[in-house]
């Protein structure tokens, strides 16, 4: 009876979200907003800025309810967004919650100073002038980017067979197909690690980390090891997130231990996953 169907609840509200520009986002408004029982059906989601026009280029809500994307350039700024969910009762029900997507972070600034220096340095030593004083370059106080572009230089995986205990034999280049031109990926026998090919390299980015991180996951997956990794969060992450989908489509899960997942992890997983299930993204 139409009469039994009931209008979704909301079983909290949406705490105001924060984002970069650049930065990957997620948000499942399924967490929030969901049916009060499997006779008024699935809900379906629909969202937008209040003023009704678009959400900020570069994010998406689908009818699931998965808020997602990555935030483009210009987009700084706060906004406040109006969510309508419905089920087969046909009785909306409308919730918004604030988004503020921040400037995006400048590493490029930090890269700058120090080209700057470096090119002091040598025109100093090319015409016989005083080196340039480097004083407040050692004291300035340390900031977020600082920290950021260190752990961004020297990203690095290591995914270990934990029930091989052999000592690691001699590093052995492996060309696995994914990896990203910036980096190397070697064997050492009870474990594999992905390290950049130049720490001083600009080129290279965190998306290159990621390519790689999940280029070594596909090659874990194909090995059948039972695996521990360690190394920079973001390319954990990714592994373990690929390793997730690897098991989905093959039905066959790799046994991961010490690590815990995040509610970060699991909103990404899902995301990435439906993707592969809609889309049919190739994967190794």
């Amino acid at each position: 009876m139409v009469d039994d169907l009931k209008p979704p609840i909301l079983k909290s509200d949406i705490p105001p979200q924060i984002v970069n520009e650049g930065a990957s986002y997620t948000l499942r408004l399924s967490d929030f907003i969901q049916s009060p029982d499997e006779v008024s059906g699935k809900v379906r989601f629909f969202a937008e800025l209040a003023d009704g026009n678009s959400l900020p280029e570069g994010l998406i809500c689908t009818p699931e309810g998965l808020v997602s994307g990555i935030p483009a350039d210009g987009t700084e700024g706060a906004y406040h967004i109006v969510v309508m969910a419905e089920n087969d009762s046909g009785i909306p029900l409308t919730v918004s919650f604030d988004l503020t997507i921040k400037e995006r972070i400048k590493i490029e600034d930090v890269n700058q100073h120090f080209t700057e220096l470096k090119a002091k340095v040598w025109e100093a030593l090319g015409e016989g002038l005083p080196l340039p004083d480097i004083n407040e370059l050692l004291s300035r106080p340390l900031t977020h980017d600082d920290i950021y572009y260190l752990l961004k230089r020297f990203a690095t995986l290591k995914i270990w067979d934990v029930y091989n205990l052999d000592p690691p034999s001699e590093p052995k280049l492996l060309n696995i197909e994914g990896v990203s031109k910036h980096y190397h990926v070697y064997d050492r026998g009870c474990y594999i690690i992905g390290v950049p090919k130049d720490l001083y390299n600009y080129e290279r980015t965190v998306e290159d980390a990621l390519l790689t991180a999940k280029a070594m996951a596909g090659e874990v997956y194909k090995r059948g090891w039972t695996i521990e990794f360690t190394g920079f969060g973001k390319m954990a992450r990714a592994c373990w997130v690929e390793l997730q989908i690897l098991g989905d489509r093959h039905e066959k899960p790799i046994e991961i231990i010490h690590y815990s997942p995040t509610p970060k992890d699991m909103r990404l997983y899902e995301a990435e996953s439906k993707a592969d299930a809609v889309f049919g993204i190739k994967r190794q």
